[in-house]
């Protein structure tokens, strides 16, 4: 069953509206360093779950396209109505999409998955749409990040440093760790300031940069991901109940359905004369379906900590 819906709106007409609509011509920003909006052309999934609510998230074709053409096309033949959220860690993400509902997918052909696609113009930030991936590569399960504490990243260069720096630590780490730690510090002075600053101010989780897929971003409908994040869990995922934390929901958490939806461009005007929507109308409609742009919290930052697993298919 088809499920790509399009919404049309005018290029000519978008500095008014709450959606923002690029000029003919000029560049669209890609990924989420900077602000988040929806453009002509763009496309965005509406996410609702039963009852929670709808979270609607920009996808990032430029940045992860066959990532955004496997979720695509996994919305459009329904694979993930009544699908279950069956992984819930708060200040670290949500995650469902599953073949069985519970975290399994059993045998996938290799052809089926895709591969992890990395960018420097797409991060972990609070709200980041990403695939969840094994060694095969990314098949089905999304995560969305929920870590919304800021992340001061120059703070955790110079504890790292410091530590590093210490005869009485360093001399207690294996050689191996002692590396480890070294060449984390190296990938984390590597971070350009603007992701620094977005870091310490939406929060995220930059330890996963490099590692996952990071294929859209939520942008509006952080009600529905915080509500999720708080709701009660138990143990029951094996790959978190062998680090001691809990993360099953108690009540199944239900997807009821993944929409696709394309922003088309605005009609011409002989095609308005022939009964079609008038630009007026197409704004209209926009403006009705409008969603916000991504919004920045103000907290405190975060220590830094060895960083954490990554977010892997179970099974």
């Amino acid at each position: 069953m088809k499920r790509i819906f399009k919404r049309i709106t005018a290029c000519a007409a978008a500095a008014a509206m709450v959606l923002t609509v690029a000029s003919c011509g000029e560049d669209k920003p890609v990924g989420n360093i900077g602000d988040v909006e929806l453009m002509e052309g763009d496309v965005y999934a509406v996410i609702k779950i039963m009852d929670y609510g709808e979270i609607t998230a920009k996808l990032f074709p430029e940045v992860a396209p066959e990532s955004v053409e496997k979720f695509t096309a996994l919305a459009e033949q329904g694979f993930y109505d009544m699908k279950t959220i069956h992984r819930v860690i708060d200040g670290y993400a949500i995650q469902g999409g599953s073949l069985n509902g519970d975290g399994t997918d059993g045998v996938i052909p290799d052809a089926d998955y895709v591969p992890v696609e990395v960018s420097d113009e797409a991060c972990h930030f609070y709200g980041a749409l990403c695939f969840a991936a094994n060694s095969k590569g990314s098949f089905s399960q999304f995560c969305i990040v929920d870590n919304n504490t800021p992340q001061d990243i120059n703070a955790a260069i110079t504890t790292l440093s410091e530590q590093l720096a210490d005869e009485a630590i360093a001399s207690r780490l294996l050689p191996e760790d002692k590396q480890y730690y070294t060449d984390y510090l190296n990938k984390l002075k590597k971070i350009p300031a603007e992701v620094v600053e977005k870091y310490a101010s939406a929060g995220g989780l930059y330890q996963l940069d490099g590692q996952e897929t990071v294929f859209g971003q939520v942008i509006d409908g952080y009600n529905v991901l915080d509500a999720i994040t708080a709701s009660e869990v138990v143990t029951g995922n094996a790959i978190d109940d062998e680090k001691g934390v809990p993360s099953k929901p108690i009540n199944s958490i239900v997807i009821e359905s993944v929409e696709i939806i394309k922003i088309e461009p605005a009609e011409t005007t002989e095609e308005t004369k022939k009964g079609k929507k008038t630009t007026t109308e197409a704004k209209d409609e926009i403006v009705a379906e409008s969603v916000a742009t991504t919004t920045v919290p103000e907290t405190t930052p975060e220590t830094t900590e060895k960083p954490l697993n990554t977010l892997v298919t179970i099974g």
